[in-house]
């Protein structure tokens, strides 16, 4: 069952605004605000669409290829588990290449500045645990679509916070947030190690 608190914080971690103002800020440098503007549109709604397919058509291909909810678990947990090990073990959190993109709303900024591998698996995890409950499902597209209006606004208004917290101030955010996110690798790996039988419930 959906745990819509759970699912809200598992997409703050692997899509949210933290680590999308430092990434579009870093792209964006330099840009003139109606371009930068423009950017954080065409890459929102890039993402957005991205999110959606990944949320309402993978789960049938999933379905086909009879992958269950406990192996997303594990896939989840690895991932989120690696990219908070790598976020920790740097300096700064790689954002994107410095190849220059035909496309920059697609490719860095939707991906993989918003969209990430482990926010791809976060998606797929959250459509499972709402089993095609109408409601649910509808309470994850809201979900994705609120978090993907928080980071419209956060780069809308990137230069303005990056000058308020500072570059520093976002290393430090993305440690803290690295340990949320480690913690909830840890918390969906046994629970899908408790579902497979692999561990036993204490008492």
């Amino acid at each position: 069952m959906l745990d819509i608190a759970f699912a809200f914080t598992i997409f703050m971690v692997t899509l949210g605004p933290i680590k999308v103002i430092p990434g579009f800020y870093v792209q964006s440098k330099g840009m003139e605000a109606a371009e930068r503007r423009a950017l954080a549109f065409k890459g929102t709604f890039v993402a957005l669409a991205i999110s959606l397919v990944i949320a309402l058509v993978m789960p049938v291909i999933q379905s086909g290829w009879r992958v269950s909810i406990d192996d997303l678990r594990i896939v989840a947990g690895i991932l989120l588990f690696s990219s908070a090990y790598a976020i920790l073990a740097k300096d700064k959190p790689a954002q994107s290449s410095d190849a220059e993109s035909k496309y920059p709303a697609l490719s860095p900024i939707a991906i993989p500045i918003i969209i990430t591998p482990w926010g791809a698996v976060a998606i797929l995890m959250a459509m499972g645990l709402a089993d095609n409950d109408t409601e649910l499902v509808t309470t994850v597209v809201t979900l994705l679509v609120v978090i993907m209006a928080l980071n419209l606004v956060g780069m809308l208004f990137a230069p303005s916070i990056i000058n308020l917290v500072g570059m520093v101030g976002f290393k430090l955010l993305g440690w803290v947030f690295a340990v949320l996110q480690a913690g909830l690798a840890v918390h969906v790996f046994v629970h899908a190690l408790k579902n497979f039988g692999v561990i036993q419930t204490a008492g």
